[in-house]
C-alpha cells in the first residue's frame, strides 16, 4: 500500500519554522491517517481558523484549518474533507521555498517513483507567482501523489507560499491546486 511507502518523518512541538518542515510534519506524516493530523493539531494546541476564514484556505470545500504562528510567520495547516491537505505561509522567500520543495518532493522513496509534473493547469504562473508540481506513483498503479506548490513574491498576498498534496487518478490529474488569492 501506498500509506506503508511515504517516509517516516518525526513530529515536531513547537512546529518547525519552515514551510516545508511544517509541511513534511503535518500532511506528509498524516496524509493516509487524517484523524492523526486532526488529533496532533489540537494536541500541540494550534487553534482552530473559524468558519468565515478557514473557507479561504480551504477554496470554499469542507474541511478544518489551523493557525500555527511560528518565529519567523505565521501558517495555515488546511485539511479538506476530500482528503487535499495544504500549508500556508503569510510570508516566505520564494527561492528558498523553491528549493526546500524539490528536495522534500523532487525524489520518492522507494518503490514510488518522482515525476515533475505540468503545472500550467494546477496553478497561477506569473509576474509575480509561481506555481512548480511534482507526482510520486508506481509506474503500474493508477493513482499517484500530486505536491503542489505556489509562490508569490506580492507583499499583498493573503499566503505568500502554499504546499498541498492530494491523490489524483493518474490520467486525470483533476484534482486542482488551491490558489492564492491577494496576489497581483
Amino acid at each position: 500500500a501506498t500509506a506503508a511507502l511515504l517516509p517516516t518523518l518525526a513530529t515536531a512541538s513547537p512546529p518547525p519554522d519552515s514551510i516545508g518542515d511544517l509541511f513534511a510534519g503535518t500532511c506528509m506524516k498524516h496524509f493516509y491517517s487524517q484523524d492523526d493530523l486532526r488529533k496532533l493539531m489540537g494536541d500541540i494546541g494550534t487553534p482552530e481558523a473559524p468558519s468565515e476564514k478557514a473557507e479561504f484556505f480551504l477554496g470554499g470545500n469542507p474541511g478544518k484549518a489551523w493557525f500555527v504562528i511560528a518565529p519567523s510567520t505565521a501558517y495555515v495547516v488546511a485539511l479538506r474533507d476530500d482528503g487535499v491537505c495544504a500549508v500556508f505561509a503569510q510570508r516566505a522567500e520564494p527561492n528558498q521555498v523553491q528549493a526546500d520543495f524539490s528536495a522534500l518532493v523532487g525524489k520518492a522513496p522507494k518503490p514510488l517513483t518522482a515525476a515533475v509534473r505540468d503545472s500550467a493547469d494546477l496553478g497561477p504562473n506569473d509576474t509575480h507567482t509561481l506555481t512548480a508540481a511534482y507526482s510520486w506513483s508506481q509506474p503500474e498503479g493508477t493513482d499517484e501523489l500530486l505536491f503542489v506548490l505556489t509562490t508569490s513574491d506580492g507583499s499583498e498576498a493573503t499566503a505568500q507560499a502554499m504546499i498541498s498534496m492530494s491523490l489524483v487518478g493518474k490520467a486525470s490529474n483533476s484534482s486542482k491546486a488551491m490558489p492564492l488569492r491577494g496576489t497581483p
